[in-house]
């Protein structure tokens, strides 16, 4: 039994630190750079769909993922967006996005079937993004 006498190392907040009894704040951890968010799509994709994805940092500070011709996510560190293979009732490609990883690298390995049963040609012909592009239009002329 303690007496006030004796020294108690749990202390208000129920830990043996010296905290001085106040809880410690929580540890907060930045959150990922947008290079850091593609790397772990591409893990995903790699690891739960067997799909080899490439990732890409632009000048703009966002990343890509090419994980398809014609198939690029991109990412700004927070949430994942692309052209889907898929056109809407017009015939134009839709923009497709979400927050989160597994969503993201399941949207993409269905996308990535798609076009992977398709000819190339059609995938240049239906306007998606193409590699070479996006890299021309994010080069900074250091000039």
């Amino acid at each position: 039994m303690n007496t006030t006498s004796e020294r108690d190392d749990t202390l208000a907040c129920g830990c043996e630190c010296r905290c001085g009894g106040e809880p410690a704040s929580p540890v907060t951890t930045p959150p990922p750079t947008a290079v850091e968010y593609a790397q772990d799509l591409a893990a995903i994709l790699a690891e739960l769909h067997h799909i080899h994805a490439d990732v890409h940092q632009l000048a703009s500070g966002n990343a890509l993922v090419s994980l398809h011709h014609g198939l690029l996510a991109y990412t700004d560190g927070e949430s994942f967006w692309w052209t889907s293979p898929e056109l809407n009732h017009a015939g134009s490609p839709l923009l497709s996005s979400t927050p989160t990883l597994l969503a993201a690298a399941r949207q993409l390995a269905e996308h990535y079937a798609i076009l992977s049963a398709r000819e190339a040609t059609d995938v240049v012909r239906n306007g998606l993004p193409l590699l070479a592009d996006v890299i021309e239009a994010e080069h900074v002329d250091p000039r």
